[in-house]
């Protein structure tokens, strides 16, 4: 009997033990990991289903950043380590006002940077435990896409994550007004979750009681709540040993029936909740939009100055080009100078040593040739007399003049400018680099160089062509020199080096083979896009392909075949004149073609006369160009032979070779620039050209935000029903009731009660009320202006893409003839006037200013045509985030299967790292 009553007796202690833990489990609460999976269920769900439409559809809701975006967190969510903190504020987590801190704060460990740790190793730089933020420098990302800048910005963007982050938090909101208008457990004390509970304890010899309740609640759509809850009271009697309990079923009903009654009321939380998920759904797709719109913006920004640097790099190639060619013209020594000085009769017998150079009649001095410092101090010592030494002084001054004029100052002063302006520029291309880094969510410190492809159309003038004129020049500077006597002295029959002359002419033939094949061949092609041009539109003016750039009008199109026909003209003289110049260059190749200048005349004196007679030459000979009125000789020595083949050489340079080259370019930038297309702005298979009224009322159809507003604008007409009821008297009608069960069954005992209170001090409701009064109106003219903004917005943008296509068409000719007036600019600044110096300066501005405005133009209306489209609410993504226009889509030079989406999708689970200590 004793041992049943111990081991009845352990049996009890075990169950307490076993139900107290339970309690203190149940106290504790579930798990962080739980609660949040659970969150993102329910938000995940919810999102979901307001996901219904194919205009704010979204390829991604999961908050979980990219593994491979900077502000990824490769930690456990629910066990994060601490971060780094700042020192001096890092104390205080210790001790604070004298008193101890939380001792544990580090139990998880502390990581060695804020941002992911490991983001820098998909570019090959290991940090090894250092905070990423000294690796930036390092991260090289070169020819860079806008297909590949839009991937990057969906994997580094900050606004597109806290878009994200806007929604679920709204979604979050959603779960709560859901849970609230369902079923909710009210535990064993009666009491709804998060209630405060008393138990009072019983005093040992008094009766003791003990009542377990539980039950459900459930808040009624018409406001109204419903609860019943059973309830079991145990009662025990110490003194004489006995217990007995008593069950009951209890249920109670209340309807308000003036203040919070209603489903307007009532459901309102509920409501709002759902309308603002679906608002920052839509928010989110329009973000995507504007998203893509900022990307392609700085990307064609980051283009045209490019290509405005490129255009003041090749203006200062000129400006250098035309000073070298006015310094050169300054630079010459005339071979006589003269000076006035009468009847000075200790002239009249010149030195001997004298003769040479220097003479007098009586009335002028004159000096032929070189004159030396020995020179100088002879004449100056020939008299004493002040007149003869002041005017002896003046021949020698003209002898030694700085020649540098006034216009190698102007080109000078432009050429440094220009100069100046490109160090800018190229200043505000790293401005700009920079910002379009901190749009994508980078570092502004990284290399990020962009994919200049999209330039190729606005290189009007081939580089190589342009560096092929370069080296044309250079030759002349590096070896012609060489060849010829000095300027200004008398030495024009001097022959040439055979060594340096061969030399020279060889060169000159490489060039041309290159002049042949960058040159010629090159802007033979170019006709072709103009020819394909022509021929799609020959029947239909509009008719033109995509791909293509199309006519504003017929006249357009006949202004064009014009131009073509000139083109076509020149471009069969300048060939002509090419194989003339190639031919005699080959001659002159074949005519050097021996080991010595002893070969040449064994070569082509066949009479062994010891002369080379024209007859014996090539029957080219006597087209050979020459200077003047000269003609072929009869007979040649060596010597001269070699004087007329380095005359020759020099105007084949100069007239087939580089006057060639530049007439290429002239007619290589008409013709490129003929080609360059705009994107045509169509809504449909039609290439008409859409109405203003059209183009704005697809924007109030379809533009999100729009649709937010005007839904907002219920939202405050609802508010004000709210703020009025708040304005009722409380009426609330109760039923109640109770029944026992088991031992304690008897007669139902119900009852119904009803509650009334008369509001007596309601300033704040009827404050409420007449906010929310002003805040309808308020939201009514809100909506009005959003109407009218977009309206604004996409007028600007259609007018401006009229005025974008007019200016591009005025760009063409205006390049056409910029280049036209260079190039005779060019020509006529060999001569010595100022006037054509300043028509070169002249020139070359106008065709800077031309070139800039050609890229400027197009980068405008292509901007615009991103604006409309936007603005009108009808740019389509494709699931990464690219604009899907064919322009647009062509620049995505990724396979099929290395396309992915930005971000993981959700479901993914983060990995478990061990905390950094």
């Amino acid at each position: 009997m004793l041992a049943r009553s111990i081991q009845g007796k352990k049996r009890q202690g075990v169950t307490w033990l076993i139900l107290g833990a339970m309690g203190i489990s149940s106290l504790a609460g579930c798990s962080r990991q739980f609660w949040r999976k659970q969150a993102d269920t329910d938000s995940y769900n919810d999102i979901g289903q307001k996901l219904n439409d194919t205009r704010w559809e979204l390829p991604r809701i999961d908050l979980t950043p990219d593994q491979r975006s900077r502000f990824y967190d490769p930690y456990d969510p629910d066990k994060e380590p601490l971060p780094p903190d700042d020192p001096a504020a890092h104390v205080f987590m210790h001790s604070v006002n004298g008193r101890r801190g939380y001792k544990n704060w580090h139990k998880l460990g502390t990581a060695f940077a804020i941002e992911n740790p490991t983001w820098l190793e998909k570019y090959g730089i290991e940090m090894n435990g250092t905070d990423p933020v000294e690796g930036h420098s390092e991260v090289k990302l070169l020819k860079v896409t806008l297909p590949e800048l839009v991937d990057l910005t969906y994997i580094h963007n900050r606004d597109y994550q806290n878009n994200l982050e806007d929604l679920y938090i709204n979604a979050l909101a959603l779960t709560q007004q859901r849970y609230a208008l369902g079923v909710r457990f009210l535990g064993l004390t009666g009491a709804e979750p998060g209630a405060t509970v008393f138990a009072p304890l019983s005093r040992p010899g008094s009766t003791g009681a003990s009542t377990q309740t539980f039950g459900v609640s459930q808040l009624l759509p018409a406001g109204g709540q419903l609860a019943v809850e059973l309830a079991n009271t145990v009662t025990w009697n110490f003194g004489s040993n006995t217990s007995h309990s008593a069950p009951l079923l209890g249920y109670s009903v209340t309807q308000p029936l003036l203040f919070k009654a209603g489903r307007k009321v009532a459901l309102e939380p509920l409501t709002q909740a759902e309308r603002s998920v679906l608002y920052s759904a839509r928010t989110v797709a329009r973000f995507r939009q504007t998203l893509f719109v900022s990307v392609a913006r700085g990307y064609l920004l980051v283009l045209q100055q490019k290509q405005t640097i490129l255009n003041q790099m090749n203006n200062i190639r000129q400006l250098e080009e035309q000073y070298e060619k006015q310094k050169a013209i300054d630079s010459y020594i005339a071979g006589v100078v003269h000076e006035k000085l009468e009847n000075f009769l200790e002239l009249i017998v010149i030195p001997d040593d004298l003769k040479v150079h220097f003479k007098y009649d009586g009335l002028w001095m004159e000096w032929t040739g070189p004159m030396t410092a020995e020179d100088e101090q002879r004449l100056l010592s020939l008299s004493e007399d002040e007149g003869y030494r002041t005017a002896i002084q003046q021949l020698i001054g003209w002898k030694k003049q700085d020649a540098t004029g006034l216009s190698s100052y102007q080109l000078l002063g432009t050429l440094q400018n220009a100069q100046a302006a490109l160090v800018a520029q190229q200043r505000e291309l790293a401005d700009q680099q920079d910002a379009l880094k901190i749009l994508l969510g980078l570092p502004p410190n990284i290399q990020l160089d962009i994919d200049e492809s999209g330039l190729v159309p606005f290189e009007i003038i081939s580089w190589d062509l342009i560096d092929l004129e370069r080296r044309i020049r250079v030759i002349q500077k590096e070896l012609g020199k060489e060849l010829l006597p000095d300027l200004g002295e008398d030495q024009a029959d001097a022959p040439p080096d055979f060594a340096s002359l061969k030399s020279y002419v060889n060169g000159l033939a490489e060039l041309r083979n290159e002049l042949r094949a960058i040159g010629i061949n090159v802007v033979k092609n170019d006709f072709k896009p103009v020819q394909e041009l022509l021929d799609s539109t020959q029947d239909d003016w509009e008719a033109s392909l995509p791909g293509q750039r199309f006519f504003r009008s017929e006249d357009e199109r006949i202004r064009l075949v014009e131009n073509f026909g000139k083109d076509q003209a020149k471009f069969r003289q300048t060939e002509a004149d090419f194989i003339f110049g190639s031919e005699q260059m080959e001659m002159l190749v074949q005519l050097l073609d021996v080991e010595t200048l002893d070969g040449i005349l064994s070569k082509l004196d066949k009479d062994s006369s010891g002369m080379i007679a024209r007859a014996e030459l090539p029957d080219a000979w006597i087209e050979l160009p020459r200077s003047g009125t000269k003609t072929a000789a009869e007979t040649y020595t060596v010597e001269t032979l070699l004087s007329e083949v380095r005359d020759a050489s020099r105007i084949l340079r100069d007239d087939y070779m580089l006057r060639l080259a530049q007439q290429l370019e002239v007619l290589q930038a008409g013709l490129r620039v003929e080609a360059i297309a705009l994107n045509r702005f169509t809504l449909s298979e039609s290439q008409e050209f859409p109405e203003i009224e059209q183009v704005v009322e697809i924007g109030f159809d379809n533009r999100l935000d729009l649709m937010n507003n005007r839904a907002q604008v219920m939202d405050s007409r609802r508010q004000m029903e709210i703020t009025a009821n708040a304005l009722e008297s409380t009426l609330n009608l109760s039923f109640q009731g109770k029944q026992g069960l088991g031992n304690n069954a008897g007669s139902p005992t119900n009852s119904a009660s009803v509650a009334f209170t008369t509001p007596l001090d309601q300033i704040d409701e009827r404050n409420a009320y007449r906010t929310s009064l002003i805040a309808y109106q308020r939201q009514r003219r809100s909506y009005m202006l959003s109407e009218d903004t977009i309206t604004l917005n996409i007028r600007q943008n259609w007018r401006q893409l009229k005025v974008q296509e007019v200016r591009l068409e005025i760009d063409r000719t205006a390049v056409r003839n910029a280049a036209l007036q260079y190039d005779s600019a060019s020509l006529q600044a060999t001569a010595t006037q100022q006037g054509n110096a300043l028509s070169v300066l002249n020139a070359l501005s106008t065709l800077l200013n031309a070139q800039n405005a050609l890229v400027g133009d197009w980068i405008t209306y292509e901007t615009n045509r991103l604006n409309i489209f936007v603005n009108m609410g009808i740019m389509q993504l494709d699931p990464r985030g690219v604009w899907d226009d064919p322009f647009y889509l062509q620049m995505n030079n990724l396979q099929d299967n290395e396309i992915v989406p930005p971000a993981m999708t959700p479901g993914v689970v983060l990995p478990n790292s061990q905390p950094q200590n």
